[in-house]
């Protein structure tokens, strides 16, 4: 792995991990008036939190499309694209997936260099990036790009420990 994707991937476990472990009531507490989608059934969980959690648990990628107000192909990407029911099929079972508001996780949005939405991160268990979508997609070319990060094996799932990679020096 080279250097720069290694440090890729202990930067988003950082992240995850301090979002997990260090402040998740107050993330809990503020991604509660945008958890609406999650109750619709279109994505598995109301907060990053929770989806990382389950997706250590279950040894499966974490999907997080990120999200802000006023956002016609946000709606649309959660609709047409996530909502599509191949698509739901391809996704269920083999991710933790989450809608992330712009409001609800500014901090992490900003140090992630996420510049506009939609933007979809397919992260594995490790905290490796698998896929940076930005913008919206329709869904049989989500699907087709999606679906063989989905069918390789995942490797060393599972092992990452959260409560020492929040202490490490991210840079």
């Amino acid at each position: 792995m080279r250097t720069s994707n290694m440090k890729s991937c202990f930067f988003v476990l950082g992240m995850l991990a301090m979002l997990a472990v260090v402040q998740p009531t107050v993330v809990f507490a503020q991604a509660k008036s945008h958890a609406n989608l999650a109750q619709e059934g279109i994505f598995d969980h109301a907060t990053i939190e929770a989806a990382w959690k389950e997706a250590i648990a279950h040894r499966r990628p974490l999907l997080v499309m990120f999200t802000s107000d006023n956002c016609t192909f946000c709606r649309k990407m959660a609709h047409n694209t996530y909502g599509n029911a191949q698509v739901q099929s391809l996704l269920r079972g083999r991710t933790e997936s989450v809608m992330a508001h712009s409001d609800d996780y500014a901090t992490l949005i900003k140090k992630l260099g996420i510049r506009g939405y939609p933007s979809s991160l397919l992260i594995s268990p490790e905290g490796e990036v698998l896929d940076f979508i930005e913008g919206y997609m329709e869904p049989k070319a989500f699907a087709l790009r999606v679906r063989p990060l989905l069918e390789q094996p995942l490797t060393q799932v599972g092992r990452v420990n959260l409560s020492n990679v929040a202490s490490q020096n991210l840079e």
